[in-house]
């Protein structure tokens, strides 16, 4: 009996632990710097992605060229296809789709507020070839110089899971924009 009894208790814990943050339709554009991961100078980063009635698309580039492990080959450096995407709500995900990582965003990672991408990329850094994956929380401060953060976005985490730049990961006020907005409407629902 206590074998039926401990796999019950880890499934509700693990049904628990999946929950998280809804990932809600929206949209987000990024253009801006911040500070290289480890090195001197300034990383770059543009990127929209979009969760409109459940349709995802998007894409990033991103580079820096002065990388704490990569500056000797000349920095980390790709373009991306964005494949999920969302606005991540302080409300749980529905019961309905608890096992569907479409629906939440990562956890104790992005959380509400925030807005998430992962993404596919390629690395446009011809000393370090290949495609890997990674993901992206970032906040929209809205209000520039006089957020308190100094800066019109916050990113929350970059961090690349795969390919050739795993383990890098990056976070910091953005000098340029970060800015979240809701999906246009569909204009046939209007009378």
């Amino acid at each position: 009996m206590k074998h039926l009894t401990i796999p019950g208790v880890l499934f509700v814990a693990a049904a628990t632990a999946l929950s998280g943050c809804a990932k809600l339709d929206g949209k987000v554009t990024v253009g801006g710097t911040l500070n290289s991961k480890g090195g001197a100078g300034n990383a770059v980063l543009t990127a929209n992605a979009s969760r409109c009635d459940d349709e995802v698309k998007g894409q990033a580039t991103y580079k820096d060229q002065t990388a704490l492990d990569w500056q000797n080959v000349g920095g980390v450096a790709f373009n991306a296809e964005v494949y999920d995407a969302g606005f991540c709500s302080d409300q749980p995900v529905h019961p309905d789709h608890i096992g569907d990582s479409t629906k939440h965003c990562r956890q104790d990672v992005c959380t509400g507020g925030m807005y998430q991408a992962d993404f596919t990329y390629k690395s446009t850094n011809s000393k370090t070839p290949g495609e890997g994956k990674g993901f992206i929380c970032m906040i929209d401060t809205g209000n520039g110089v006089s957020s308190g953060f100094g800066a019109t976005g916050l990113l929350k985490t970059m961090q690349i899971e795969s390919g050739p730049y795993q383990g890098y990961s990056n976070a910091g006020t953005m000098s340029g924009n970060v800015q979240i907005s809701a999906c246009p409407s569909d204009k046939s629902n209007k009378s």
